[in-house]
């Protein structure tokens, strides 16, 4: 009976010798496992910290890029608020000026008529000379009709 027993208790040891070899290939598996998980877990880390630096350059260049754009558009808006003052006194010195283009049409032609009445009081002899620089003064006069 004790080599039964003792037969019993060498196969008990075996059978633990065996699971104690199965759970340290188990642990062993894990463990590499678990250091490969850490490895990639750093990595996925500074992957990450990689995609933030370059998102936060990119974002600076973004608003690099958006101030110039809006100091541009400033710029923009000042010239073209400049332009359109410059216009309007512009249109306003037209606008001047064309009145006193029409006052001075206007006078002219007064003045062809007072000058074609006073050529009628002129001796005939006179009237030619007269008449040429009236002619000249009538063309003149036609072109500042048209302004009238």
């Amino acid at each position: 009976m004790e080599f039964w027993k003792k037969r019993a208790e060498k196969e008990e040891a075996a059978r633990v010798m065996i699971e104690l070899r199965k759970k340290s290939a188990e642990y062993e598996a894990m463990s590499t496992k678990w250091t490969t998980n850490q490895s990639e877990r750093q990595s996925l880390r500074e992957r990450v910290r990689d995609i933030e630096d370059a998102l936060r350059a990119r974002q600076q260049q973004l608003d690099t890029l958006l101030k110039a754009l809006e100091e541009k558009n400033n710029q923009y808006d000042r010239d073209t608020h400049a332009y359109k003052t410059d216009l309007q006194e512009k249109e306003m010195q037209l606008g001047f000026l064309i009145n006193k283009i029409c006052e001075a049409a206007v006078h002219m032609v007064q003045l062809l008529d007072e000058a074609e009445d006073l050529s009628c009081q002129f001796p005939p002899s006179q009237q030619s000379s007269i008449s040429e620089f009236l002619e000249r003064v009538k063309k003149y006069s036609d072109i500042a009709r048209k302004f009238v």
